[in-house]
């Protein structure tokens, strides 16, 4: 037991050490792809600054959509990214994640009740402590990459519910993301003009709105679906 705390206090110090410089090395070289390849617009990014430790929910139109929104976000907030536990055991893709200090969320279906049960506690108590530090956590509800012209979040998702209801008390970044997605409107720039070649940057726009106490309603079922019309373009209804 000893050992796996001393363990736990070497990762975290060689982490605060080199990982923070390491991770900043890559966002320091991410935003400018994105600004030399998209013309990003991104409003109310200000507001994250004063609100400590935020629940930020997101459409999701592309694999672009994780590492665009957190260069983006980097210089005015801290965020720590979720994902499904698959991706996150992909080898191709758990130590980025690990680097970036990615949470897992949901469990295989093939566990017991009580293991998955025990699972989603553990995850919510990592998201609470994540907060509780000042950073903001990042979570796409609808849990995959959007297919069609609309965002879809399944009834039976519970990642931004089950998260909103063991933080109440924190305030919730609603994000959406246009002009990024195979299936969203395509339109370019003239910045590479002077090389002959008519599609420059695609214009890509993020607009965030800051809900300080945000409504449950009256199941899951319903929350879902509220946060579906939102992405889709319908106001969130008061309760």
């Amino acid at each position: 037991m000893a050992q796996a705390v001393n363990n736990k206090r070497a990762i975290k110090y060689i982490d605060d050490i080199a990982g923070k410089a390491l991770r900043h090395l890559v966002f320091a070289l991410v935003r400018p792809y994105y600004s030399i390849f998209y013309n990003v617009s991104c409003s109310n990014k200000e507001m994250l600054q004063d609100l400590g430790g935020a629940v930020i929910l997101a459409n999701h139109v592309s694999r672009h959509d994780g590492p665009l929104v957190l260069a983006t976000l980097y210089a005015v907030t801290r965020i720590r990214p979720t994902a499904y536990y698959r991706e996150y055991e992909h080898w191709l893709q758990k130590y980025p994640m690990m680097l970036f200090g990615t949470v897992p969320m949901s469990s295989p279906k093939s566990w017991e009740p009580r293991r998955r049960e025990q699972q989603k506690l553990k995850t919510l108590d990592i998201i609470r402590r994540v907060l509780a530090s000042g950073n903001s956590i990042l979570i796409f509800p609808a849990g995959g990459i959007r297919k069609g012209e609309k965002e879809e979040i399944a009834s039976y998702l519970t990642g931004a519910y089950d998260t909103i209801q063991a933080v109440p008390e924190r305030p919730v970044v609603l994000v959406k993301i246009d002009g990024l997605g195979k299936c969203q409107y395509r339109k370019y720039d003239l910045f590479w003009s002077f090389l002959g070649i008519t599609n420059g940057r695609r214009h890509t726009k993020i607009e965030l709105e800051v809900v300080e106490n945000m409504p449950l309603y009256s199941d899951r079922e319903t929350f879902n679906k509220n946060l579906e019309n939102y992405f889709n373009g319908i106001p969130l209804p008061l309760s």
